[in-house]
């Protein structure tokens, strides 16, 4: 997977570093790329098990580079929540944000254990986390480039905000996309409106990149289909469903065949032929995105 963050060892740049691994080292940049993930997202994603996970976020609370906490505003219990601390930000940014990381992560545990979209977010990182997961137990599947929704739009320099992108490779075949995760709280007007910033886009770069939106339920994936055909898209368009969580990585999981496209509703395909498909429904030759 790429994170494009400038970096330099940790074990470089700290006394602990002999104490740190290369996946430590690699949960520490997903946590200060992605802002919030919780013990099974990373365990799913670069851990055998929950329980060796649980063990070194333990080590790297120890050591002052993640903190976790429990979103109070749950009901019964719930997974640790691990963020980056001012001490790993500090390790990681050697480029000009640095500074202005290092502050917001003075009080990033108590803003994002209070975020009322702390919810979507986690669903975002859910999507992208159970890719890491596929691939690392999949030979020839790669998550490749994985983009927060702050880098993205960095990227993009638009007002276009995508909750992420990413470049999913499976054998030969591959797939960029942006992703727009549905908790199932706006119309779906709101959800169509979005379309109009991703074609201008699309068209202007000459890319078939297609828009994932992955929503709660079956009866909102049918319904927004149903609008789809009342007002087509200009840029290529797939749903999912379901909480990704709790799926089948190889059947309903979002790297297995669970992606309907707009452009042949009655079509399930897996995520790497989303790419190709689109390209030929749109009459262009598959290519990646200049900017991203």
């Amino acid at each position: 997977m790429t994170i494009r963050t400038p970096t330099r060892p940790i074990s470089d740049a700290t006394r602990a570093g002999d104490r740190l691994t290369e996946r430590d080292a690699e949960v520490l940049r997903l946590l200060a790329e992605h802002q919030v993930l919780t013990i099974g997202q990373l365990a799913v994603a670069l851990f055998p098990d929950v329980r060796k996970c649980r063990s070194r976020v333990a080590v790297l609370r120890a050591l002052k580079l993640v903190e976790t906490f429990r979103p109070p505003l749950q009901r019964g219990s719930s997974q640790a929540h691990c963020v980056a601390t001012a001490r790993t930000l500090d390790l990681l940014s050697t480029d000009a944000d640095g500074s202005r990381l290092r502050r917001r992560s003075t009080y990033d545990a108590a803003a994002i254990a209070l975020r009322p979209d702390l919810g979507h977010l986690r669903g975002v990182n859910e999507v992208f986390c159970q890719l890491l997961g596929y691939a690392r137990q999949t030979p020839g599947a790669m998550l490749e480039t994985w983009r927060s929704e702050r880098a993205t739009a960095r990227a993009l320099g638009t007002r276009l905000r995508p909750d992420g992108f990413g470049r999913w490779r499976q054998n030969d075949a591959k797939c960029e996309f942006f992703l727009e995760y549905d908790t199932g709280t706006e119309p779906h007007a709101r959800l169509l409106a979005k379309l109009t910033g991703y074609a201008d886009l699309a068209e202007s770069a000459g890319v078939s990149c297609p828009v994932l939106f992955w929503l709660p339920n079956a009866h909102r994936e049918n319904h927004f289909h149903r609008r789809l055909v009342d007002h087509p898209p200009r840029v290529p368009v797939a749903t999912a469903y379901g909480d990704p969580s709790r799926t089948d990585p190889s059947r309903t999981g979002p790297a297995g065949p669970t992606w309907r496209p707009a452009w042949s509703p009655s079509s399930q395909l897996p995520l790497a032929a989303l790419g190709a498909s689109a390209a030929q429904h749109l009459g262009i030759p598959q290519s990646s995105h200049i900017l991203l």
